[in-house]
């Protein structure tokens, strides 16, 4: 899709205020809404997300920015913000190899307190996600968003907002750590929960502590087994500019 050129710029202030045009808008959907346009070499998009569901799964496992020249290493290079609750615990792989590991971490009153209080700093830091060849495992660092402005990327949010809101500026001229120049770039938003990994609990109990007084199989065991449903979604849209 072709990108619209702008005379003039907006503030980068996570404020929907501007972008409400259609020509700004790429792709709109009953629970997310996604814009862009280019003034002066320098790309602004927008995200605008209309569903308290998937403002929730947000929360918790952060919104990705990919953005690349390149349709086979588009995912090489992404900016998570905000960075959501559960990748903060990536900051200690002890305590997240214990939250993808163990099916009662979250009911532990101290992971409450914990979870409850990440969940408040969403905001606090930004996310880069690297893939060296684009299609790896991910490679997670946090670091403070006045360090990501440094090469020119800007980006912001409406914390006052009921439902979230990402507003960026990348200047396509290579300089950035997404090392994108003006041309067809691919743009993706990703929504990437934590793989689990529960152990089965089936060795662990005879047939008779397995099932339930009614003979229906225990649902804690269940709980145990299966790994928590959580949303995800991988949007991509190939911008080109006139």
């Amino acid at each position: 899709m072709t990108v619209v050129q702008k005379n003039q710029a907006l503030p980068v202030d996570g404020s929907l205020v501007g972008w409400t045009s259609d020509n700004t808008l790429i792709s709109s959907s009953d629970d997310i809404n996604y814009y862009a346009y280019l003034h002066d070499n320098i790309l602004y998009l927008f995200v605008d997300v209309k569903d308290p569901r998937l403002d929730s799964a947000i929360r918790q496992s952060g919104l990705i920015v990919y953005l690349s020249n390149s349709e086979e290493n588009r995912k090489r290079v992404g900016i998570g913000y905000p960075v959501g609750s559960f990748n903060l615990l990536r900051e200690s792989p002890a305590t997240y190899n214990d939250f993808t590991t163990d099916p009662e971490f979250a009911r532990k009153p101290e992971n409450v307190e914990l979870m409850r209080s990440l969940l408040n700093q969403i905001y606090s830091k930004v996310m880069i996600v690297e893939r060296y060849d684009g299609q790896s495992n991910a490679e997670y660092g946090f670091v403070e968003k006045h360090l990501v402005e440094i090469d020119g990327i800007e980006i912001a949010s409406d914390q006052e907002r009921r439902l979230i809101t990402l507003e960026m500026k990348i200047p396509l001229d290579g300089s950035t750590l997404y090392n994108v120049e003006k041309g067809s770039i691919w743009v993706g938003f990703a929504l990437e929960p934590p793989i689990f990994r529960f152990p089965n609990t089936d060795t662990m109990m005879n047939d008779q502590q397995s099932r339930g007084y009614y003979g229906q199989r225990n649902r804690t065991a269940q709980r145990m087994r299966s790994q928590p449903r959580m949303l995800s979604r991988d949007d991509w849209y190939l911008l080109r500019f006139d």
